[in-house]
């Protein structure tokens, strides 16, 4: 230090030349920080956030582009919509898909090309429609930006620009009102007013801190330099945070850009306090210019470098939390103590060795230093009743903390007067705002999911979170709109069975007709076959006997008397098949005329229909005898003997022969006589008789053949109604046997259906191993129940996985409550690890700058104590006054810097207390109170405005997280270190710096009664 000092005091102008050049080559050498804040946007959560896969397996899966960049267009009629505002809405749609450059927007969920989702995108008063977009790009980038002001635009130009602003048109005769909101609305708004609040906020630090400081030195020329210091150094540390994100692609947001002007204001500032402020306590002294600067580096260098070091680190160590918030503000945080730390100890420095001999620095009389002696004299006279005191405002003021609770809501982040704002009220007022901000549970498996089993399992897991309270809606490829079809159910599709088996039944009773048709036309059939049977029966025996006496002839007769026997019986056996030939009957085709009974017997045999009906029963009796009669011979002897008769050779003898033809013959008069044939008026009428008598058989055969394909045909129908319910039956026995189908069934066939793919489509991914669920619920899904209820869903699903085809799946929950929930998630342990880190870096320099093990552990404590304390503050403030939650970022911000820059002030105080406790520790506290507590009190007002700059910004966090921090500023800096340190310090004594030992001061030290009386005196 000693080195450094004399090299400033010795070569100022190259220090000064040094700042100069880097404040202008750093400028050139990067893009502002403004430019990298858009091209290396804040991501807030890191990429294996469990919402953030989540996200990209689904975009993967079902080959969308992932994004959660969402537009919400809202089309307000507080009339109630008419079709002329759907006109508009269809215009609207249109141009979003027709959108000219075609990569903006990403999907539009309309009920246009979706007419099912109606119902869900629109409100239950009808005066509502909403319509999700989804951008281009990660939410919060410069592409998602630039992604939503082109929708915007396209959207305004549609409707028109007042429509567009929400203005009612009922004077115009168009009471519609489109607004355009949505995350996509709220980031936008976030990051316009990023931008217009950086300068606004610079201006009020300026002046806050300027008037701090010209309150504290009354010399406009002295407060000066702080301002030039911190001016050159922030504009520094702006090019070196733009450089290492250039370089690195480390993201930076609005929000890090202005607090790291609002830490440098105050650090700095506090830097630039202690210097000057120990430079003029060696001018009081009688020593020179230089020799007070040198002296003044070497004295409070070690505190204002561990100080540095301290918060520096704290800052730090922040890189390795794993939200992008506090990384990126850590790094840029830690980058501006740093430089702010260089500015102090060599910039400002130098100033001071031109400024001083010029008078530009001159100390002026102290006004408050006889006030913090007689405080001091007055803490150690009674250290209990001031410890209590403080400790007790401390403690009820934390207390407050306990009711703290944090929102996780950016839109109550943003002005209720930005746009994204007044459309989100506006559409509260008629939609539940979670119909419009959905969240999907993602299931995924190495298996094929498109199964009956595997569908089934995942209805029960869907019914299961459709149960639980304040669930809206679950809505899948099961359940599409958010109930089980009744199509699903297998007592519905068991239904269908019996319906068509029931269609079957009535079509046969109304086919009754055409079966009595069928039944007469058997017993014609009948009928005339038992004639025909008659006439042969009548026939067949004359013949036989005439075949009898023919054979009788060819077996005695032979030689030359056979010969003319022969002729004679020749001439005889032409007369008689002439006789057949006149009648028209050919006896050698008698057995022909009932060659189709047999396939008609086997058509009948065994027939159910022919079984329950009398008359079919007997036609198939007579049928049967028939075919006995052919099969016994009878049809065949009369065969047999026309073709004798024909061929007949043999001879016998004439007598004989005649004889025995007289016998045929009579037989065969009788027979024809029997039949009507004797004469030709009777031949006409047996021949008149046999052919009425066939042609009713063949009129029965008809009918019995048109009766017997109408009867097939049904039959056909009932065999195929029959094998329709028979496979589906075996199949829900096969595949909705287990418990887990709990009558849900989807059969294979309708899986395979080109319908049912084209539907489920949404909801199944391509290759069947994703399955999505839309899950709305009832409350808002920006609160802290949302978030507990994303884990409430993903432990019921996972429950519902042992024992089904999903056992090895993976489970997750994507959206927006999932990515809230993430982000308590990783806030909770990050601030558990800053708190940890914090406390251990603050703790080891206090201990290293101190030696001791004991005075570190309360000046912690009482700094940890004075940030519950401000955050108590805040809640009454903001969440009991304001009614409103304290962001979730606020608490680890403002604890890094109450606890860093409260313990710098410990520090300050302490390491002047252990120089002036040498011989005694109370009139130790008293001169440390009486030369720091001016000091002191200047920096933490001066921090405590560079804080309230940030009350001018128009972004909620920001305003809280300014006041917070600069209200815990101002209770460490009056009452902490004013109080409660000096009196635990009196009480401990000498014990503040064990291990170590306190060795006499060079010069003496008046007791405390005469430094005392010395203080009453001035």
């Amino acid at each position: 230090m000693r080195r450094l000092a004399g090299f400033v005091a010795r070569w100022p102008w190259v220090v000064i030349g040094v700042w100069v050049a880097m404040a202008v080559a750093l400028p050139l050498s990067f893009p502002s920080l403004a430019t990298m804040a858009e091209r290396n946007p804040l991501v807030i959560l890191p990429e294996g956030a469990p919402s953030s896969v989540t996200a990209r397996n689904m975009a993967e899966a079902f080959q969308e582009a992932g994004s959660d960049n969402l537009l919400v267009v809202a089309f307000i009629n507080e009339d109630g919509l008419r079709p002329d505002d759907e006109a508009t809405y269809r215009k609207v749609v249109d141009a979003l898909r027709d959108d000219d450059d075609g990569d903006d927007v990403v999907a539009v969920q309309d009920f246009v090309s979706t007419p099912q989702l109606r119902q869900f995108l629109t409100s239950e008063d009808k005066t509502t429609w909403v319509l999700p977009v989804s951008l281009t790009g990660e939410l919060g980038t410069p592409r998602a930006y630039e992604a939503f002001n082109r929708a915007a635009d396209i959207v305004t130009r549609t409707v028109g620009d007042a429509a567009a602003l929400g203005d009612n048109h009922a004077a115009s005769g168009n009471p519609l009102a489109v607004y355009v909101t949505g995350p996509a609305a709220t980031v936008a708004d976030l990051t316009v007013a990023g931008e217009q609040d950086r300068l606004p906020i610079e201006i009020a630090i300026a002046v806050l801190v300027l008037g701090v400081l010209l309150l504290v030195y009354r010399n406009p020329r002295t407060m000066m330099l702080p301002l030039v210091t911190i001016g050159s150094s922030l504009m520094i540390a702006q090019g070196m945070v733009a450089g290492y994100s250039y370089l690195t692609g480390a993201g930076v947001s609005n929000q890090s850009i202005v607090f790291l002007s609002a830490i440098m204001a105050g650090a700095g500032t506090d830097y630039a306090v202690f210097m000057i402020s120990r430079y003029h306590d060696y001018l009081r002294r009688g020593a020179d210019f230089d020799e007070a600067v040198t002296s003044a580096m070497m004295s409070i260098g070690k505190v204002i470098t561990a100080s540095a070091a301290m918060v520096g680190i704290t800052f730090l160590v922040m890189n390795f939390a794993q939200m992008g918030v506090f990384r990126t503000v850590g790094v840029s945080a830690a980058i501006g103590i740093g430089v702010a730390y260089l500015a102090g100890m060599t910039l400002l420095p130098a100033i001071m060795v031109l400024a001083g001999p010029r008078g530009w620095i001159s100390p002026r009389r102290e006004l408050t230093s006889r006030f913090w002696r007689r405080s001091g004299i007055r803490i150690v006279r009674r250290p209990v009743p001031h410890l209590v005191g403080s400790i007790l405002v401390l403690v009820l003021l934390a207390g407050l903390a306990v009711g703290a609770e944090f929102n996780y809501d950016d839109r109550k982040v943003v002005a209720a007067s930005a746009p994204s704002s007044i459309g989100y009220a506006a559409l509260e007022e008629h939609f539940p705002i979670s119909q419009s901000i959905p969240q999907y549970l993602l299931v995924q498996s190495e298996r094929d999911l498109r199964t009956p089993q595997a569908l089934a399992d995942l209805e029960q897991m869907a019914s299961r979170i459709a149960q639980l309270p304040d669930i809206a809606l679950v809505s899948g490829v099961t359940r599409p709109l958010g109930e089980v079809p009744p199509e699903f159910r297998a007592t519905f599709q068991a239904g269908i069975v019996g319906a068509r088996l029931a269609e079957g039944t009535a079509m046969i009773g109304e086919r009754s007709g055409d079966l009595q048709e069928l039944t007469a036309g058997a017993n014609t059939l009948a009928d005339s076959l038992a004639d025909v049977r008659r006439q042969v029966n009548a026939i067949a025996p004359s013949l036989q006997t005439l075949l009898d006496a023919f054979t009788s002839v060819r077996t005695d007769y032979g030689g030359d008397k056979l010969v003319r026997d022969v002729e004679t019986a020749a001439k005889l056996v032409q007369a008689v098949n002439e006789l057949g030939n006149s009648m028209g009957v050919n006896f050698a085709t008698v057995k022909d005329m009932f060659g189709w009974i047999g396939p008609v017997l086997a058509a009948l045999d065994n027939n159910a229909v022919c079984d329950a009906n009398p008359s079919c029963r007997d036609t198939r009796m007579q049928f049967q005898r028939l075919v006995e009669a052919r099969d016994d011979g009878r049809l065949d002897r009369i065969n047999t003997l026309a073709g004798q008769l024909e061929g007949f050779e043999d001879r016998q003898t004439l007598d004989a022969t005649v004889t025995k033809l007289n016998r045929a013959l009579n037989d065969i008069v009788k027979a024809t006589n029997a039949m009507g044939l004797d004469s030709p008026g009777g031949a006409q009428a047996g021949l008149r008789d046999l052919r009425q008598g066939a042609d009713r058989l063949a009129s029965g055969s008809r009918q019995v053949a048109g009766g017997v394909d109408e009867l097939v045909e049904q039959i056909k129908v009932m065999a195929g109604g029959l094998s329709q319910a028979s496979t589906f039956l075996l199949t829900m026995r096969h595949d909705a046997a287990a418990a887990s189908m709990a009558g849900f069934n989807i059969p294979a066939e309708v899986l395979s259906a080109k319908e049912f793919q084209m539907a489920a489509q949404a909801f199944i991914s391509p290759d069947g191993h994703s399955v999505r669920y839309l899950v709305q619920t009832k409350l808002n899904p920006f609160s802290s129940a949302a978030m507990d209820q994303v884990n409430t869903i993903n432990d019921i699903a996972r429950g519902a996985q042992p024992n089904t085809t999903l056992a090895d799946a993976s489970i997750s929950m994507g959206g927006f409550p999932a990515a809230l929930r993430d982000t308590r998630d990783y806030y909770e342990r990050d601030i558990r690890f800053i708190i940890i880190v914090t406390l251990i870096v603050v703790l080891l320099v206090l201990m290293l700058l101190l030696r001791s093990l004991v005075a570190p552990w309360y000046l912690v404590g009482t700094v940890v104590l004075s940030f519950f304390a401000a955050i108590g503050i805040g809640v009454l403030v903001f969440q009991v006054i304001f009614d409103q939650q304290l962001h979730w970022s606020v608490a680890p911000l403002a604890f890094v810097v109450l606890v860093a820059v409260g313990a710098d002030y410990n520090m300050l105080f302490v390491s002047r207390l252990r120089d002036e406790s040498a011989h005694s520790g109370r009139f130790g506290v008293i001169r440390t109170l009486g030369s720091t507590g001016g000091v002191i009190t200047a920096a933490g007002l001066i921090f405590a405005a560079s804080m309230a700059g940030l009350l001018f910004s128009s972004i909620g966090l920001v305003v809280q997280g300014g006041f917070v921090i600069g209200v815990g500023i101002l209770l460490d800096t009056f009452v902490v270190r004013t109080i409660t340190v000096p009196a635990i310090a009196t009480l401990i004594g000498r014990a503040n710096w064990w291990p170590a030992r306190l060795g006499p001061r060079a010069e003496p030290q008046e007791p405390v009664a005469a430094a005392a009386e010395g203080q009453e005196r001035e």
